[in-house]
């Protein structure tokens, strides 16, 4: 009797240490050149995927570009909705800036159930860079009918979202100085309206900000969890610059920073994986 007891518990321990780790896709373009563009994105495709504490957190990383990404069939339509309640909490990185019909079907062909707004209510992560986040695509290296404003507005389920500029350099928070230290200020062409969030099912952590209600970055948390955990959706640097001005590009480094010391503590990761992060770190520091 004993030994099947052991036998269960093994299997369930198993079981659970298979469903808890996690899995990255990017999505790499080809991008709206006048935001970002394709060698900016490639470098910091380079930079995120490359990064020992990302590598630590995640088992599989995938990175997905043009002729990937269009219609439910493509390959990254699947593996969003086979990283869809499943019961662990993955992440999605628009690093184009850019969402493709694999995601969210232009112009607005489903605004409610679509495959990202899916994997984000079970529980999952969504991080978009430079252009506005689900706007439009650039799927094939053309244009596509743009979502406008109503494709974010759908996939956040408030009416009326906008992100647009409001002038002014968004200057870092005591939370972005922490999460994101390379963060420097900037001036944000297409920002958070905080006072849009009022009421709504999300709460909003910002990184930077020009004033009180106007912000870039900043990742919105869900009020509501799902299978995979708690769903989130981080818009950062949304700022039309093709080659970024300073060194580093902070689209990469930023972004890498975000997920180790920000996202790391406040997703849903598994033990070993927080362990190995926080193996890794260790050793960056004793080494500087």
């Amino acid at each position: 009797m004993k030994f099947y007891v052991c036998l269960a518990i093994f299997a369930l321990m198993s079981s659970m240490a298979i469903v808890q780790a996690n899995d990255l896709a990017f999505y790499s373009g080809p991008t709206n050149p006048g935001w970002i563009s394709d060698g900016a994105v490639a470098e910091n495709v380079k930079t995120i995927r490359n990064d020992a504490g990302v590598k630590a957190l995640f088992n599989n990383i995938e990175d997905f570009g043009d002729g990937d990404e269009e219609g439910d069939g493509s390959p990254l339509a699947q593996w969003c909705v086979e990283h869809t309640g499943n019961g662990q909490q993955d992440v999605i990185i628009l690093a184009c800036g850019t969402t493709p019909s694999a995601l969210y079907p232009f112009p607005n062909k489903k605004p409610d159930g679509s495959n990202v707004e899916n994997f984000i209510e079970e529980g999952n992560v969504v991080i978009n860079v430079a252009d506005w986040i689900f706007y439009m695509s650039y799927e094939g290296g053309v244009r596509s009918p743009d979502n406008g404003a109503a494709g974010a507005a759908n996939v956040f389920d408030i009416n009326g979202l906008t992100f647009a500029d409001r002038g002014g350099n968004s200057d870092p928070t005591d939370i972005g100085k922490k999460a994101i230290p390379s963060m420097k200020p900037f001036k944000s062409t297409r920002p958070w309206h905080l006072e849009q969030f009022d009421g709504s099912d999300w709460d909003v952590v910002v990184f930077a900000q020009s004033d009180k209600n106007t912000a870039d970055p900043a990742v919105a948390v869900s009020k509501t969890p799902g299978k995979d955990g708690t769903g989130m959706i981080a818009a950062m640097w949304q700022l039309g610059a093709p080659v970024w001005a300073d060194k580093p590009d902070i689209r990469g480094v930023g972004v890498a920073e975000f997920i180790n010391n920000w996202l790391a503590e406040n997703g849903t990761f598994d033990v070993e994986a927080k362990n190995k992060l926080a193996t890794t770190w260790g050793s960056i520091k004793q080494s500087r």
